[in-house]
C-alpha cells in the first residue's frame, strides 16, 4: 500500500465509463493509491454513490457527465479536469457496449455502426483530447479497454471483435507516435469479467455464466478488481518502460 501511495500520490486520473462495475473498481484502486479521480459517464445516480465512496477514502473526486459518441463531451471532460485539478496524468478509456449477437452475414448495420461508434471511436475521441493535454505537460499515461476479443475471434460477435482489434491497433499507433514525449499508451484485454454487462450477455442465466467460468483454466471469471490491478500497474512508475502493449487478463484461457 505504501509503495502504491508513493507511485500515485496527487496524480490526476480520468476514468471514462467510470460509473460501471469496472470503472468503480478502478476508481477505488486509484483513490487508495492517493490519486485524484474524475469519473466520466452517463449514470449520474451511480456516480453520486461512487463519489461518496471515493471521498470517504480521503481523495478528491468529481463526476463529469459524458457521451463518448460526442467529441465535444470528450473535449469538455479534459477541459473540466484541467480546470479543476491543473493537469491530467492518467486516463482509462473504458466505455463499451455488449452488442447484439449475430453472425457476420446477419449483423444489422445499425448495430455495427453503434458498436464502432461507442467502443472504438469512443476510445479515439477520448485519446484525442487526453493526448493533447498530455503533450502540453510533456508526460502522461493512457490505458484503453480492449478486451480479450481484441486478441482472438468470437463467433457471433464480429462487430465487437472488430472494435476491440481496432482499439489495439490504435493503442499501438499512439504509443509509437507519443513515446518520445514521455506519454505511454497501453491496452488491457480481460476475458469475461463478472459484471452486469456479462449478465446481459448470458441473458441473466447464472448457471450458464458459472459453467463458463468453471471452464476457464483458473476456474473462475475475472473480477473488476483483477482489471483494476492491471490498470493501476500500467499507470504507475513500475511500468515506466511499458508502452504499446495489449495485456491479456484471461485466467489462462
Amino acid at each position: 500500500m505504501q509503495q502504491s501511495l508513493r507511485s500515485h500520490l496527487n496524480k490526476v486520473v480520468i476514468i471514462v465509463g467510470g460509473t460501471g462495475a469496472i470503472g468503480r473498481a478502478v476508481g477505488l484502486a486509484f483513490a487508495r493509491a492517493g490519486a485524484k479521480v474524475v469519473l466520466a459517464g452517463r449514470n449520474a445516480q451511480s456516480a453520486e454513490g461512487q463519489l461518496g465512496e471515493l471521498r470517504s477514502l480521503g481523495t478528491e473526486a468529481e463526476f463529469v457527465p459524458v457521451d463518448v459518441t460526442q467529441a465535444s463531451d470528450m473535449e469538455l471532460l479534459v477541459d473540466a479536469t484541467v480546470s479543476r485539478f491543473g493537469r491530467l496524468d492518467c486516463a482509462f478509456n473504458n466505455a463499451g457496449w455488449e452488442g447484439v449477437a449475430a453472425n457476420v452475414s446477419q449483423i444489422e448495420e445499425s448495430d455495427w455502426t453503434r458498436m464502432l461508434d461507442i467502443k472504438l471511436s469512443g476510445v479515439w475521441r477520448g485519446m484525442k483530447y487526453q493526448l493533447r493535454q498530455m503533450t502540453k505537460q510533456g508526460s502522461g499515461c493512457i490505458v484503453n479497454m480492449a478486451g480479450s476479443w481484441g486478441l482472438v475471434a468470437a463467433p457471433h460477435y464480429g462487430a465487437y471483435c472488430a472494435a476491440a482489434h481496432g482499439i489495439i491497433g490504435l493503442t499501438k499507433t499512439a504509443a509509437l507516435e507519443f513515446a518520445s514525449q514521455s506519454i505511454r499508451v497501453n491496452a488491457v484485454c480481460p476475458g469475461a469479467v463478472d459484471t452486469p454487462m456479462l449478465d446481459r450477455m448470458f441473458h441473466n442465466d447464472s448457471a450458464a455464466k458459472a459453467g463458463f467460468g468453471a471452464g476457464i483454466p483458473m476456474g473462475r471469471l475475472a473480477s473488476p478488481h483483477d482489471v483494476a490491478g492491471a490498470v493501476l500497474w500500467l499507470s504507475s512508475g513500475s511500468a515506466s518502460y511499458v508502452t504499446g502493449q495489449a495485456i491479456g487478463l484471461t485466467g489462462g484461457a
